[in-house]
C-alpha cells in the first residue's frame, strides 16, 4: 500500500496532527474497534469518509474527545443522568448521543437534532486530540455495512488506501464496539449494547 503507516508513539502522534491540521483523514485505533477520522469541525473531512466507506449521507458521525470541557458547550443542557455518566470514573466506552445545542457544528447533528460524543481512554487518541485542539471525528474504519476491525491486518486494503495516514498499534484491539446511550432530559435508553452491560448504566445513573 501506498498510504504511509505510523505507530502509536510520540513521533505518530506527531505525524498525525499534522495531517489533521493539514485537513486529512486517517485510520486510527481506538479503545474498541480501528476507526476512520479527522478534525471534527472540518465538514469537508466529513464528506470525505462518507465517500470512502460508502455510508448514507444524513447517517451522523461520533465524536472523540478527551475531555468533556472540550464539547460541552454543544449539548443544549445536562441532565442529572447525563452528569453522572460523565464523571464516572472508570471512564467506561460509552458514546453518548445528546440533544445539541446551537453551538454544536451543524454537520455533526444527526436528522433528531442529537450529537454523539464519547470521552475517549486511549492514550493516543488523547495525545491526538490534545495536540491538534481538536475533537477527533470518529466512525468504524470500514465499507458501511461490513464488520469493524481490531486487528490493523484485518483493515480493508480499499479503506486503507482512501486515507491519508494509518496508525498500527501493533497489538489487538478489544474489537467490542462503544455502548450508545441516549440521554433525553433525565431519563436514558440504551441505543446499543456494546462494552458495557445495561445493568452498569443503570447503576452509574441511580
Amino acid at each position: 500500500m501506498t498510504t504511509p503507516i505510523v505507530g502509536t508513539d510520540e513521533a505518530g502522534v506527531a505525524q498525525s496532527a499534522t495531517c489533521i491540521r493539514a485537513g486529512g483523514t486517517l485510520v486510527y485505533p481506538t479503545e474498541t474497534v480501528y476507526g476512520i477520522g479527522g478534525d471534527a469541525l472540518d465538514a469537508g473531512v466529513m464528506e470525505c469518509i462518507r465517500t470512502l466507506k460508502g455510508s448514507d449521507a444524513d447517517k451522523p458521525m461520533l465524536v472523540l474527545t478527551d475531555e468533556w470541557a472540550r464539547v460541552s458547550d454543544w449539548f443544549a443542557e445536562v441532565s442529572e443522568a447525563l452528569r453522572r455518566l460523565m464523571v464516572h470514573q472508570s471512564a467506561l466506552p460509552i458514546t453518548h448521543l445528546v440533544t445539541a445545542s446551537e453551538k454544536a457544528p451543524e454537520a455533526l447533528v444527526g436528522p433528531e437534532g442529537m450529537i454523539g460524543v464519547r470521552r475517549t481512554t486511549d492514550l493516543f487518541c488523547r495525545a491526538l486530540i490534545e495536540a491538534t485542539d481538536t475533537p477527533l471525528l470518529s466512525t468504524s474504519a470500514n465499507v458501511s455495512g461490513e464488520s469493524s476491525q481490531a486487528l490493523f491486518e484485518d483493515l480493508d486494503p480499499a479503506i486503507l488506501e482512501g486515507v491519508d495516514l494509518a496508525v498500527d498499534a501493533g497489538r489487538p484491539l478489544t474489537g467490542v464496539a462503544s455502548t450508545i446511550v441516549r440521554v433525553d432530559g433525565n431519563g436514558i435508553q440504551i441505543v446499543r449494547v456494546g462494552a458495557v452491560d445495561a445493568q452498569t448504566i443503570h447503576k452509574i445513573v441511580g
